[in-house]
């Protein structure tokens, strides 16, 4: 019918953003090497030279900008295509007790410790003490809807959502520690390709101010041309180069903003719409849930990225994207 070949339409147009961004990542890669790699290496008499301990100072430079160009080049793109390409992670349904939990709502917690949980997110004024924080870590969901306390259900997915677990209406899926919708990956962003999306940020940055930086010389050098009327040919590369030099410091920013938030336990959904809330009902449902995740700067970090000797690699294999015990697994779908 209709609405099958227009979700068939929308599923294929979600790709063009990313084949933009791999378009654009080709042509930044075409335009260093044709006019800043090779031009360099024509100027040299030999192109290995006498011995590796024989190179000149020029030629190790050539060398080193080469091999470092197409490392960071290679890394931007296999991040690239893991946040693409890998589940944010989904909510597990493959145990007995995860059916129970997140099919049926059987969250093993106390009346009286319900009602004292649903007393404190609707309480403006009641004060956080060392039992509460004890209380909201030991439970196994802790994040209600409205002031009343309910458990959060979505009526898509007809299964109750795990803590930072949220629906996705372009993906059609609830996703774990749901960040935002990525259209220039065609993917959302959650627990389980965050990492993968943060490490692309990082390398695009990498990358874009390397260009920028070994380009400066030859940049200059094209725009005087250009002033005298000569190599007009060059203008499409000087735009293509001032594109990178506005986009290094954004995506710089855009990094930093990234590590701010997994260093405080927060996802962009939370910064934007709990935290900074203009609702005090919704700031203070977030504050009390805040506790059951936020476990210090390191930790926080270690729940993102997991161990930091490993950071700038994108390997990550989570195993508590429901934030329910230590044991639960998300699923990748």
């Amino acid at each position: 019918g209709p609405s099958d070949r227009h979700r068939e339409m929308a599923a294929w147009l979600q790709w063009l953003k990313p084949l933009y961004v791999i378009l654009f990542s080709g042509l930044c890669y075409s335009m260093f090497l044709i006019f800043e790699i090779l031009p360099r290496m024509e100027s040299l008499h030999s192109f290995l030279g006498p011995q590796f301990w024989g190179y000149s100072f020029y030629e190790r430079e050539i060398l080193l900008t080469t091999i470092g160009f197409h490392a960071i080049f290679v890394m931007f793109l296999w991040c690239f295509r893991l946040a693409a390409m890998t589940s944010p992670g989904r909510i597990p349904l493959k145990s007995r007790s995860e059916l129970g939990r997140w099919r049926d709502g059987n969250f093993s917690i106390a009346k009286e410790t319900e009602h004292k949980i649903q007393g404190l997110i609707s309480s403006l004024t009641s004060a956080i003490t060392a039992e509460i924080k004890a209380l909201v870590k030991s439970l196994s969901v802790i994040e209600r809807k409205k002031k009343y306390g309910y458990h959060r259900f979505c009526s898509f997915c007809t299964l109750y959502k795990p803590d930072r677990t949220h629906h996705c209406r372009i993906c059609g899926k609830c996703t774990l520690r749901m960040d935002h919708h990525c259209p220039w990956l065609g993917n959302c962003v959650g627990y389980g390709n965050y990492k993968f999306f943060v490490l692309t940020v990082f390398y695009a940055l990498c990358l874009s101010f390397y260009v920028t930086v070994q380009m400066a010389t030859t940049f200059w050098a094209m725009m005087r041309n250009i002033a005298q009327n000569q190599g007009l040919h060059l203008m499409p590369v000087c735009c293509l180069y001032m594109v990178l030099a506005v986009l290094t410091p954004m995506l710089f920013f855009f990094f930093c903003f990234h590590i701010y938030l997994a260093m405080n336990a927060m996802t962009t959904i939370e910064y934007r719409e709990k935290k900074n809330s203009s609702d005090p009902y919704v700031q203070r449902r977030f504050q009390i849930a805040h506790l059951k995740w936020d476990n210090g700067y390191l930790e926080n970090l270690r729940d993102s990225f997991g161990p930091l000797s490993l950071f700038f690699l994108p390997i990550f294999d989570g195993r508590n994207g429901t934030y329910c015990g230590k044991q639960n697994s998300w699923t990748k779908v």
